[in-house]
């Protein structure tokens, strides 16, 4: 590859270097943008979204532009990628829009976006790639073999990393779930004992634990619109277990199901499924705690133990080291 670029006629000597360099110089000059725009943030979705509500309303109908006429990001690039990429089968885009949902993503278009970044990162990442790779190249560190590997490797990693992204928002957030439903089961008990039906009861925790568990809040905020809207209540809290994805409340679920049909009390099975959901709580806490010691083996030896090694030995490989070169001089 180098005899190639030396054969090419009117390019300076050390012009590849130079183009690096400015590749290299750009690319920092716009991560250090997004970083900086990231940490000095700007206005949040919802005052973006009623900036543009009061922009349309008070434009003429005649002025108005739907949003394929915007000519944005999602139109001009996620939907001809969504459309290369997103799977036919109607089984496989009800089981990807669950994925979505329960990681949080609720976006109507949410499964073409998904397929479409897919595509793109897939060109995108070894396109970036390439770079590089020609740099090296004509340094003459790389093979042919190794620079397909490569690009092969960036176009795997960028069609993947959807997956990897989702699949982590999807963790976290059952985590978070987990964490903080035996919460709201004790305020759900103390709302039913109290008086108030179940219906009133969902509504009055979604409201109650909004800053400490604003995720489950939002749970229990959709039930409660969805009942009012007129949803059965049993397809409601299926519809909360499918979006949590959770074993504790898909039996939650099934518990307050079977109190309906059988004519239970509610708030007696709700203290006893909060009782056994504050004890897996304490269960998965004690099992974290007996993995930590095991976890912190590799960092202790490859961070603390050489530190330490280097205080307590280094004099003493030092006074050897003079010892044996006085010793030889002498």
């Amino acid at each position: 590859m180098q005899d190639f670029f030396n054969m090419m006629p009117g390019l300076p000597e050390g012009w590849l270097t130079t183009l690096s360099l400015i590749l290299a110089f750009l690319a920092t000059v716009l991560l250090v943008m997004g970083v900086l725009s990231v940490l000095m943030g700007g206005p949040t979705p919802i005052e973006r979204r009623l900036d543009y509500v009061k922009r349309q309303s008070e434009q003429p109908e005649r002025h108005r532009r739907t949003p394929h006429q915007e000519g944005g990001f999602e139109v001009r690039w996620l939907e001809p990628a969504m459309k290369l990429a997103l799977p036919s089968e109607a089984w496989k885009r009800s089981e990807t829009r669950t994925k979505l949902i329960q990681a949080g993503i609720r976006h109507p278009n949410g499964v073409a976006y998904y397929y479409g970044f897919k595509f793109l990162l897939a060109v995108a990442l070894p396109l970036l790639a390439l770079v590089p790779v020609l740099v090296m190249g004509y340094l003459g560190t790389v093979d042919r073999v190794t620079l397909i590997a490569m690009v092969v490797l960036a176009a795997v990693v960028g069609f993947y990393l959807p997956n990897f992204y989702v699949a982590h928002r999807r963790e976290k957030r059952q985590l978070e779930f987990s964490e903080g439903f035996p919460d709201a089961m004790d305020m759900l008990v103390v709302c039913v004992e109290a008086g108030l039906g179940l219906d009133a009861a969902i509504q009055r925790v979604g409201e109650e634990i909004a800053f400490a568990h604003p995720e489950l809040a939002i749970e229990f905020q959709l039930v409660s619109l969805e009942l009012r809207a007129g949803k059965s209540r049993e397809d409601a809290l299926r519809s909360l277990a499918l979006r949590t994805g959770i074993e504790e409340v898909q039996a939650l679920v099934t518990l307050l199901i079977q109190a309906e049909h059988f004519g239970t009390s509610i708030a007696a099975a709700l203290r006893t499924h909060a009782t056994e959901m504050r004890s897996k709580r304490i269960d998965r806490a004690r099992e974290r705690a007996a993995k930590l010691p095991v976890k912190l083996i590799f960092p202790i030896i490859l961070f603390i133990f050489p530190a330490l090694f280097l205080v307590v030995l280094g004099p003493a490989v030092v006074s050897i080291y003079k010892g044996f070169v006085t010793g030889f001089g002498g």
